[in-house]
């Protein structure tokens, strides 16, 4: 790398982190928790099998058929530095971001061997707003790697053409093809990217053909495999399945006009975006008429007219990435901020090549700086969407009110916060859109259960059971057996639970339910067993089960599990037993997420035992829960941690 773009380089890394600096203290939402907080793939070994073996979305009721094992990958190491701290999982992303761009400016310098366009067009990219759902958002990260991956093979593919150590570069190139691969499946294009870059830069000879044949063979041998053996079942098809095709590429015109839109003035951004489609005559007649007109002219500029090789090459980039994107394919939606990504880069370059070739040089500089001050200021606002989750979701709503998913993840932050009414009638909504979400009916057959509403539970358990797939049927069985708790029917309460285990065994919270049977029939002995056998992490002695019989004697400890695994835990830790407190208030969180006491006795805990980053973690999360923060978490944050 040349020496004079390492000023450059440093700029670009120095605005991407003033940009998003403020997502650091961003929570985890919507997804996340798929994909972070409920994945046990990234607790497990970095490089067990199972992460490239597994669709995304692992474990997840309705599946997926998204196969991007990087990015599960990159939440396993994550995870080993930062646990369930978002903050590390959002300083991830930032670098990411930081590095694509300056993939970017290499790339573009190569292409255009201009420092001042080059630098325009990345410092562009790096600030597009419509990126913010990629950065900002912790699920969002395959865009980043996949163009890391793509933007780097391009880059070494490039120079392996010209270099003495070409043989090497080619390999690396290979490699970060694969990686690509891993990332997204949108990489399944690259090849015609090679393709086109030898045809317009004149390098399409027999050497040029030869180096196409690897990449198009480890292309063809992924597709193999992602309908074969790697080709995952879903509950829950693409949103656009049911739509004919016809439909969706008549509103191809409006969904690449849409998109030019939003990259030349990027306001009213939000996720889950739903696109009007024409349904007259001359709804269709004008949207071909576009179509036609939008291949006409992509047909004259591929002519390579002039000798022009830029130009043409970032046309054929643009309509490469974003086609696949753009509802042609049975995707989720038609629309949607993030698949813009690698795309916008052409945009970006032309109009720094605008700019540049009309423009004198001072007032080249004035008006790139405001476009891109202008971008900064819109991106720095848009990362503010992801502070709060009731602000985001109701966002989402507010602009496409048929999001199912975001009615269903907003009626959960109102049950979080305690509003049971609220969170019932954003459930009923979600069902109301979509009415085989079975999330939703779960999410309102617990709300249901939680408000004694016993009748209404039970049917909505009934639906969630048809519904579900075969990994959630201990679960389900242990809400039902919940439900023949509460009405009295203790046999058939028992037999669910015994049958929710022997479905699922890791459903520890069952074990309680069971002792809790056994304690109604007076039998203690067993009721103590069932609790030891809902903490497999903690060595049984005398003495855990000596405390586990004294808060058993406590009618009230038993009626709620998050209270007396909460309590134990703290019997535990004035033993100095902190390792097994802490599992004990884990078992208590895992009941009730939002436990702002669980999570402040479990971050003494891992402060004890001196994992000071998992501690920091919980007691911030006990700021959080809590309805008006958490006094001595915040205390203990403020004398013990922050004054240091």
């Amino acid at each position: 790398m040349k020496k004079k773009l390492i000023p450059p380089l440093l700029l670009i890394i120095a605005v991407v982190f003033a940009a998003y600096f403020h997502s650091l203290s961003n929570p985890f939402i919507w997804d996340d928790e798929a994909l972070v907080l409920k994945n046990p793939l990234i607790r497990t070994s970095i490089l067990t099998p199972k992460i490239f073996t597994s669709d995304l979305y692992n474990g997840i009721s309705a599946g997926s058929n998204f196969y991007r094992p990087l990015q599960t990958l990159s939440y396993a190491l994550d995870y080993k530095l930062w646990r369930f701290d978002p903050l590390g999982y959002h300083l991830t992303n930032i670098i990411l971001q930081a590095a694509a761009s300056c993939l970017v400016l290499i790339l573009f310098f190569i292409l255009t061997r201009n420092p001042a366009i080059s630098l325009t067009a990345s410092l562009l990219f790096a600030l597009n707003p419509l990126s913010a759902e990629a950065v900002a958002y912790v699920s969002g990260r395959a865009e980043m790697l996949l163009g890391i991956c793509l933007l780097a093979s391009l880059i070494l593919f490039v120079k392996s053409l010209d270099s003495r150590y070409g043989v090497y570069l080619y390999i690396f190139s290979s490699l970060f093809f694969i990686l690509g691969l891993l990332s997204k499946e949108l990489a399944l294009v690259f090849p015609l990217v090679l393709f086109a870059y030898l045809f317009y830069f004149k390098r399409l000879d027999a050497k040029g053909r030869l180096s196409l044949i690897p990449f198009f063979l480890i292309a063809a041998a992924y597709l193999i495999l992602r309908l074969t053996v790697l080709k995952f079942l879903t509950l829950r098809p693409p949103a656009l399945t049911d739509v004919p095709f016809y439909l969706r590429i008549s509103v191809l015109p409006e969904v690449l006009l849409t998109y030019f839109r939003l990259l030349l003035l990027p306001v009213d951004l939000h996720m889950s975006r739903t696109l009007v489609r024409p349904t007259s005559f001359f709804g269709f007649f004008f949207a071909w008429l576009a179509l036609g007109l939008i291949v006409a002219w992509c047909i004259k500029i591929f002519r390579n007219e002039k000798g022009r090789k830029v130009f043409p090459f970032m046309v054929f980039w643009f309509f490469v990435f974003i086609l696949p994107q753009s509802g042609l394919l049975a995707i989720n939606a038609f629309v949607s901020e993030h698949f813009i990504y690698l795309s916008s880069l052409s945009l970006f370059l032309g109009l720094a090549f605008i700019l540049h070739k009309y423009l004198k040089p001072k007032l080249f500089i004035i008006i790139s700086s405001v476009f891109i001050l202008f971008y900064g200021l819109l991106t720095t606002s848009r990362v503010y969407d992801w502070k709060d989750p009731l602000v985001f979701y109701r966002k989402i709503i507010r602009y496409s009110p048929d999001s199912f998913q975001a009615h269903n993840n907003l009626g959960l932050q109102y049950e979080f916060r305690g509003d049971l009414e609220a969170a019932a009638g954003e459930y009923k909504k979600a069902i109301a859109i979509k009415p085989d979400l079975l999330e939703a009916h779960s999410n309102l057959a617990n709300l249901y259960f939680k408000k004694g509403m016993i009748a209404e539970a039970k049917r909505e358990y009934a639906v969630v059971e048809k519904l579900a797939p075969a990994e959630k049927a201990g679960e389900i069985q242990n809400n039902m057996g919940c439900v023949y708790e509460v009405e009295g029917n203790l046999e058939e309460a028992l037999k669910r639970y015994r049958l929710a285990l022997r479905l699922d065994p890791s459903l520890n919270f069952a074990h309680f339910n069971i002792a809790r049977i056994y304690l109604a029939r007076n039998d203690k002995e067993n009721a103590v067993k069932e609790i030891l056998k809902s903490l497999p992490e903690v060595h049984p002695s005398g003495g855990i089960s000596q405390l586990i019989r004294e808060l058993l004697s406590s009618p009230g400890k038993v009626a709620d599990g998050a209270v007396f695994y909460n309590d134990l835990g703290v019997r535990l830790g004035r033993d100095g037993d902190f390792s097994e407190a802490s599992q004990a208030f884990k078992r208590s969180l895992e009941l009730r997420p939002m436990y702002a006491d669980a999570h402040f006795n479990l971050g003494l805990a891992y402060w004890n035992m001196g994992r000071r980053r998992e501690a920091i973690f919980e007691l911030r999360e006990a700021v959080r829960s809590g309805p008006s923060g958490h006094r001595q978490a915040e205390s203990f944050l403020k004398e013990s941690i922050y004054k240091k």
